[in-house]
C-alpha cells in the first residue's frame, strides 16, 4: 500500500509538470491528459470495478490526429504501471467541444511483489465424457507472483474546454488485457480481462 501511495505521488507530480501545455489541441501543440476512472467488469471478481489513473502527454500531428505516451497506475488485484502509447483523432464541432476516438496500447508493469493465491480446479478426464452437468473436482492451491502483461482499449470520448488552456474529458471503451503470473515447477497462469473503461479527465 506504501508503494502504491509513493507511485500516485509521482504521478501526479509528472502531471503538473506535463501541463505546461498548448491550447486548444492542434498541429505542432502538445497536450497534456490527466484521467481518473474506473474498470467496470465482472461481479464474481475479486475487485469488480477497480480504479485506474493515467496521465499522457500527445503531440499534434494535424489540427484534428495527435499521438502520445503516458504512465499510469492500476489498482487491480495488484498494483501495476502501465506504460503506453495512444492515438487520438477528435472532430472538432466548435472552438470549445471536441468529440474524440483514441485508441491506446501498452505494458502493465507489475509493482508489487507479493505473491496471489489462485484456486486452481482439476477435474477426473473420466468425467468429461458423462453427460451429467454436476463434476465433481479436486480444489489446489497456488502461490503465484504477478509479472505484468499487454493492454489495449479503443475508447470513445468528448473534449469540453470551458476556458483557454483548460477543459475536461469525459471517456468510455473497452479494455482488454493478459496478465501473466508464475508459480513453481514452472507453472504459468494467463489471467484474460475484458472489462468496460469510464474515465473522467482534466486537460491542463
Amino acid at each position: 500500500m506504501k508503494k502504491s501511495l509513493i507511485l500516485l505521488y509521482v504521478l501526479l507530480c509528472t502531471t503538473v509538470f506535463l501541463s505546461y501545455s498548448q491550447h486548444p489541441p492542434g498541429k505542432g501543440k502538445l497536450t497534456s491528459f490527466t484521467e481518473g476512472g474506473v474498470l467496470a467488469g465482472n461481479s464474481q471478481d475479486d475487485k469488480n470495478a477497480p480504479f485506474i489513473f493515467h496521465s499522457s502527454l500527445n503531440y499534434g500531428l494535424n489540427k484534428n490526429l495527435s499521438a502520445g505516451i503516458g504512465i499510469g497506475a492500476e489498482f487491480l488485484r495488484e498494483t501495476y504501471l502501465p506504460v503506453t502509447a495512444n492515438v487520438l483523432n477528435q472532430i472538432r464541432k466548435n472552438n470549445d467541444i471536441f468529440p474524440f476516438l483514441r485508441i491506446r496500447a501498452g505494458y502493465q508493469i507489475a509493482l508489487e511483489s507479493t505473491a496471489v493465491i489462485e484456486n486452481v480446479f482439476y477435474y477426473p478426464m473420466y468425467y468429461t465424457l458423462l453427460s451429467s452437468s454436476y463434476y465433481p473436482y479436486y480444489p489446489t492451491f497456488e502461490k503465484l507472483n504477478a509479472k505484468g502483461g499487454f493492454m489495449v482499449d479503443p475508447s470513445v470520448g468528448v473534449m469540453v474546454f470551458t476556458r483557454a488552456g483548460f477543459g475536461i474529458s469525459l471517456a468510455a471503451g473497452y479494455r482488454y488485457q493478459k496478465l501473466k503470473y508464475t508459480g513453481e515447477n514452472d507453472y504459468i497462469l494467463w489471467a484474460e480481462y475484458n472489462r468496460l473503461i469510464l474515465t473522467l479527465g482534466f486537460i491542463f
